[in-house]
């Protein structure tokens, strides 16, 4: 065997089989811990670039088409995302597709401009190849990285919404398939350097790689803005939550007031006549009037005291409204003193879980209908927790999966997570906070 026919051999072993598919498989297992919100270890990568050459072995060894390449190439990253990585399965589906057809229309972009510069520096080939692999993995990084900026931007989790992106980046990579298997991913060429094989024009392949690539990137930031969308009207929702909030807040600090003014104008008479009673001998007379003035009195507190001025005025409203329909109501709620919590955020939290609960508890079930409310604090961990009756015959009310996005987005704020439990005829509502992470990201969403 001639020197330079062995020397293309293990150059062609060393650079394109160990060194560019172990590049590329770093790119790949990174861009999908990256995606996922996975923790990868030095052996995931290691045992990646091994399944990787074994893919690549029995691509050669069974001199597989490149739309079989491709499959066992998506299987391959899919089942590590799955199975290793422990990713939801359309999670790690969503990440291999993207991550190939990422992949694929980068190196055709630079194989056509390969195919453009040999045949002009057709002596140069393996310097031009080599130069050309170093590109592709710098490509590739980046836009892996542009990827990633502009589909974990989002504040809220649109799974439904990204599973739909899937279908036109699917079909760009069903594209490149074509181009690959029709045209091939290499090129034939004599000893002279006339090109053999394929016989197509490497100006116009360049314009459709291109072309491919910014479709690609234009799906994903049309992604982007559909996010920043949803994002600005879940903020607009919460303003104007809280704009009711404050409204419904000023209605009974108004009604307080005028009551709270009644009384005062009216104390000494009362006092008077409480007086007087006392001085004619009328005791049990004295006690009965005694006992309807306490009782006024009692109007001008608040039935719920939760140490939360603010939300003592939005549980006394809500919570007397659950009472006027015979709702039985149990009302523990205690607001740490030094919580970090914003009134208004409490409020969201409160007024959307309790206006579900009424909306769910049935006048009509022949069951006693309840609501509980209680909170519970250990350490830095202070947990919300409302209970309510529900009729399995009850259909969702429209607005309702509104109050519990934007109860979650509340958690979300506060590094916490929401928890749903529900049968037949309860249902369980657990917001967690955790009150020590004080943060300036807090502070400037709740701005």
């Amino acid at each position: 065997m001639p020197a330079t026919e062995l020397f293309m051999g293990w150059f062609d072993f060393i650079y394109f089989f160990c060194i560019l598919n172990a590049c590329l498989a770093l790119l790949e297992i990174w861009f999908l811990g990256r995606f996922t919100i996975r923790i990868v270890k030095w052996y995931h990568y290691a045992g990646y670039i091994l399944v990787i050459y074994l893919v690549a072995a029995m691509e050669l060894f069974t001199r597989a088409s490149f739309p079989v390449s491709t499959l066992l190439e998506l299987g391959a990253l899919f089942l590590f995302g799955w199975l290793a990585l422990k990713c939801p399965p359309a999670t790690s589906a969503a990440a291999a597709i993207l991550a190939i057809c990422i992949m694929q229309v980068v190196n055709g972009i630079f194989q056509s401009l390969l195919n453009i510069f040999l045949t002009i520096l057709f002596p140069y080939t393996l310097v031009l190849t080599g130069i050309i692999g170093v590109f592709v993995m710098t490509a590739v990084f980046f836009s892996y990285q542009l990827a990633l900026k502009w589909l974990k931007d989002g504040k809220v989790p649109m799974l439904r919404y990204f599973l739909i992106l899937m279908l036109p980046i699917f079909f760009v990579l069903l594209v490149m398939q074509h181009v690959f298997a029709t045209y091939g991913n290499t090129v034939t060429v004599s000893s002279d350097g006339t090109r053999i094989f394929p016989d197509v024009n490497d100006f116009m392949m360049l314009v459709i790689q291109i072309t491919a690539y910014l479709c690609l990137f234009a799906v994903l930031f049309a992604y982007k803005e559909l996010l920043e969308g949803f994002a600005l009207q879940m903020r607009n929702t919460l303003l104007e939550q809280q704009v009711n909030v404050q409204y419904d807040s000023v209605q009974e600090m108004q009604m307080r007031y005028e009551l709270t003014r009644t009384f005062r104008h009216d104390l000494n008479g009362h006092l008077a006549v409480l007086g007087g009673f006392l001085k004619t001998g009328e005791t049990k007379r004295a006690m009965e009037y005694l006992g309807k003035l306490t009782t006024l009195t009692d109007q001008l507190s608040f039935p719920c005291q939760t140490g939360n001025a603010v939300l003592d005025i939005l549980l006394t409203n809500k919570l007397g409204i659950a009472r006027q329909k015979g709702i039985n109501v149990d009302c523990t709620v205690k607001i740490p003193d030094n919580s970090i919590i914003d009134d208004m955020d409490l409020c969201i939290v409160f007024s959307n879980a309790v206006d579900n609960a009424v909306k769910a508890c049935s006048s009509e079930s022949k069951t006693p209908q309840y609501l509980i409310l209680k909170t519970v604090r250990k350490g830095d961990f202070f947990m919300i927790e409302i209970e309510n009756s529900r009729s399995d015959d009850i259909m969702p009310v429209k607005g309702s999966g509104i109050g519990l996005q934007s109860i979650k987005a509340v958690a979300g704020k506060y590094h916490g997570t929401v928890h749903i439990e529900k049968d037949p005829q309860t249902f369980r509502l657990n917001v967690l906070f955790i009150i020590s992470q004080q943060s300036d990201c807090i502070s400037m969403q709740s701005s």
